[in-house]
């Protein structure tokens, strides 16, 4: 197995975690409606309840009910429905991985939900309810933790693969989402606090374990980040007198961290610094081509001329 291969096993190998983490959720879930139930804050939480419901107006209730379908079953199906087709049809290359963190992210976080609410059975607030009661337990909020899943995972999602300073507007407008989710189920009468509490914690432990075992893990150059410049093999120095493109032979001289043919400014740089790059194996200069090739006849010629002499 290669180093790769082992590191994306190692990284998958974190999902263990989650059925991990379900079985603690239940544990704090029988914590709290158990021995727990009577002591501080615990004690106090059907005051919040009675607090929101006497404090209730027409724009707040309006807001509230938008919240709640926001993060409601239809609503989150849709949106990441949405969502991951359009990973996987609107980019030029299918972010596959995108839309699998966010999809699982989703999907695992509402099966960690199901697990608690069917080990754990707790009322909800004896207060005037705005919605009608779902037949699963009030620990922990399905509504929280769906909006933190979905609206945190985009938001993961615009951070690590989106680029400008825009993102970080985008991704905290998103984040704003599930704790107003979160309080708008507190001013319906729907939630106790620790409930509404522990589903934004179970949505980001989910968050937190897919986005390292699908989304952090890779490399800056797999993600297409960063793509590192090519540049072709450096030839050994060759004279200033030439500049050739024969196979095997120099063909760009590597000058001041830039590849190209070689200047007069270039050569007059280089001539004098000859130390460089190793040569590449089997590459040869060519030889130095001789500016004046009819020299070496002239002066035959001119030493075997008698001045006045007859020829």
């Amino acid at each position: 197995m290669t180093s790769g291969s082992g590191g994306a096993a190692g990284r998958l190998g974190l999902l263990v975690w989650l059925p991990v983490w379900g079985v603690l959720m239940v544990g704090a879930g029988l914590v709290v409606t158990g021995p727990a139930a009577g002591w501080w804050p615990f004690a106090a939480e059907g005051a919040v309840g009675v607090w929101f419901a006497g404090r209730r107006t027409a724009v707040a209730t309006a807001v509230s009910e938008w919240l709640t379908s926001a993060a409601s079953t239809g609503a989150v199906i849709g949106v990441t429905g949405v969502c991951v087709v359009a990973l996987v049809v609107l980019p030029r290359a299918p972010r596959w991985r995108d839309a699998l963190f966010l999809g699982a992210s989703v999907t695992a976080q509402s099966a960690l939900f199901l697990l608690v609410t069917v080990c754990v059975d707790r009322s909800r607030p004896e207060v005037e309810r705005l919605d009608p009661a779902p037949p699963t337990s009030s620990f922990p909020s399905g509504h929280a933790g769906a909006s933190l899943a979905l609206y945190g995972g985009l938001a993961t999602l615009v951070v690590t693969r989106l680029r400008g300073p825009w993102r970080y507007v985008a991704a905290g407008l998103l984040l704003l989402v599930p704790p107003a989710v979160a309080v708008s189920r507190l001013y319906r009468g729907m939630h106790h606090p620790s409930d509404v509490v522990a589903g934004l914690v179970n949505g980001a432990v989910v968050l937190l374990v897919l986005a390292h075992a699908l989304l952090l893990g890779r490399s800056p150059v797999s993600r297409g980040a960063y793509a590192p410049r090519r540049t072709r093999a450096v030839a050994p120095y060759a004279p200033a007198g030439w500049w050739g493109t024969g196979r095997g032979q120099g063909a760009f001289w590597y000058v001041d961290g830039r590849t190209g043919p070689p200047t007069e400014g270039k050569r007059r740089g280089t001539r004098d610094q000859r130390q460089g790059p190793q040569a590449v194996r089997g590459a040869r200069p060519r030889p130095q081509r001789d500016p004046d090739p009819g020299r070496g006849d002239r002066r035959a010629a001119d030493e075997g001329s008698v001045p006045g002499g007859v020829g």
